[in-house]
């Protein structure tokens, strides 16, 4: 399933066309035409899963921002690739536009270009998300959706600010609770989350542990964290065809963490919140 058909190919070159064609604003069905079909295999003249360019697919990514933003708040999109979970964000607040404020951060400089392109509405940075500067200098986020490197990812920044060693999708998560006051809703290896439910059989468990060390030392290093499933089987047709060069078996997630310590930011002004943090209290006993 790696290397790209004739008939995808021919889908991205239309998208190319559009993209770099010109410089006229592109209407809202171009925008979603190069974001469906623009292909990294087309470019890169390798495998997806070589270069861990697992773009979302578009009915996934729509239904995983659905309830993302609003309220004013500023979203940041983690390894945002060519924008696809920015624009679902956009898409969730389509009515009042004005209600969310986004921000993807990527680091391979074609897929910026081409984000700004597509979404210049979006403030797009390109820069490592591992460099713990790069989040001193941004503003003080509300949430992030992510949909992260599923491999190993090297880098020459020092990495030990994150307080996590392990997949790179757990290390995004981790940074994503370190810069963000409402935590991520993120596309994740089922591997690295507790549950098992996209592809579950009728009557199967979809909380069934994890004998993985690496989700073990995650979860133990934060206690007060919590896991919210989005209720998406992500293996239904409509999801798993929209994978492009591999299929991956993922859960949607949402990640909280009341007692997370947020990056210091440089900036005092940046601080200022958009929306308040939740307070949670536990009721104990009667009433």
């Amino acid at each position: 399933m790696g290397k790209i058909t004739k008939a995808q190919l021919k889908m991205h070159e239309q998208a190319e066309n559009l993209i770099h064609g010109g410089d006229k604003k592109l209407t809202r069905e171009q925008v979603e035409f190069c974001l469906e079909h623009w292909d990294p295999r087309a470019s890169s003249g390798k495998h997806v899963a070589k270069n861990q360019a697992y773009f979302t697919p578009m009915t996934l990514a729509c239904d995983a921002c659905m309830y993302v933003g609003g309220d004013g708040r500023r979203v940041v999109d983690i390894a945002a690739g060519i924008g696809r979970l920015s624009y679902a964000v956009l898409c969730a607040n389509y009515w009042n536009p004005k209600e969310v404020k986004v921000t993807a951060v990527e680091l391979n400089p074609e897929y910026v270009q081409i984000g700004r392109r597509l979404l210049p509405e979006v403030d797009w940075v390109q820069s490592d998300l591992y460099d713990l500067s790069l989040w001193q200098s941004l503003p003080r986020f509300d949430e992030a959706v992510s949909n992260p490197p599923f491999g190993k990812v090297l880098t020459d920044y020092d990495t030990s600010w994150i307080g996590y060693k392990g997949p790179a999708g757990l290390t995004v998560a981790a940074i994503s609770l370190k810069v963000t006051r409402l935590g991520p809703t993120m596309v994740l290896p089922q591997t690295q989350t507790p549950y098992k439910y996209s592809g579950m059989v009728r009557g199967g468990d979809a909380y069934a542990p994890t004998r993985m060390k690496y989700l073990e030392k995650f979860s133990k290093q934060r206690p007060e964290l919590e896991w919210d499933h989005r209720s998406l089987d992500t293996e239904e047709k409509a999801y798993k065809s929209g994978w492009r060069g591999a299929a991956p078996v993922v859960e949607v997630i949402g990640l909280y963490d009341r007692d997370a310590e947020l990056v210091e930011l440089l900036s005092a002004s940046a601080e200022k919140p958009s929306v308040p943090r939740p307070v949670f209290q536990l009721a104990i006993g009667g009433v």
